[in-house]
C-alpha cells in the first residue's frame, strides 16, 4: 500500500510551509513536463542492491535513473525557491525500498542485524518489471493514513501523457 519512490525529504513544521511546498510541487509539474518532453518516464526496476547491510532495494536501470535524478533536481529548485527545508534529500540515489530492518522489529528481535547477501544473491541480476513515472504526491509521513494504506496525500500532481490528459480534462 505505500509502494513509492521518495525524490525529496521536506521538514515541514507549520500549515504555512505546507501551503508553500503544494505550490511548490504544482509549480514543479511545468518544469517536469519539459524534461519528459510529452512522453512517459518508463522506469524499468532491474538487479538488487543494499544500503549498510539494512535496507534491500531493487535498482532501477541507469537511463531511467538519470531521467528521475533531473525530475528531482526540478522539484527540489522548486522547494528552494519557497524557502522550504529540503535538508533530509541530500545524496539521492533513486531506488525501490522492499526491505527495511528498521521497519521489521521482529526480526531484530529474533537478532538479526543485518540481511546477509546469500538470501537474495539469486535474485541480485534479476527483472522485476516496469512502471509509469505518472504522478507525484506530497505525502505526509507523521498523519493518518488513507483508508488504502498509503500515505495521507497533501497534493496529488499527474505528469507524463497522463498529466497531459488529466490538464485537458480539467
Amino acid at each position: 500500500q505505500t509502494m513509492h519512490l521518495t525524490l525529496i525529504v521536506a521538514h515541514l513544521g507549520t500549515e504555512e510551509d505546507i501551503k508553500k511546498a503544494v505550490l511548490a510541487l504544482k509549480q514543479s509539474k511545468t518544469k517536469v513536463e519539459a524534461l519528459l518532453q510529452g512522453k512517459d518516464l518508463h522506469m524499468r526496476f532491474h538487479g538488487i542492491g543494499q544500503f549498510n547491510d539494512q535496507v534491500l532495494y531493487v535498482n532501477i536501470l541507469e537511463d531511467d535513473k538519470k531521467m528521475l535524478i533531473r525530475i528531482t533536481e526540478a522539484v527540489e529548485e522548486c522547494f528552494v525557491e519557497m524557502n522550504l527545508d529540503i535538508s533530509g534529500s541530500k545524496n539521492f540515489i533513486p531506488h525501490l525500498t522492499f526491505l527495511k530492518l528498521s521497519k521489521a522489529p521482529s526480526l531484530k528481535r529474533r537478532g538479526y542485524r543485518k540481511i546477509c547477501s546469500d538470501l537474495y544473491k539469486e535474485f541480485a541480476d534479476s527483472y522485476f518489471g516496469t512502471e509509469v513515472f505518472s504522478r507525484m504526491d506530497l505525502c505526509a509521513i507523521k498523519k493518518k493514513r488513507q483508508e488504502s494504506g498509503y500515505y495521507y496525500c497533501e497534493c496529488s500532481i499527474h505528469v507524463g501523457s497522463t498529466g497531459v490528459k488529466k490538464d485537458k480534462e480539467q
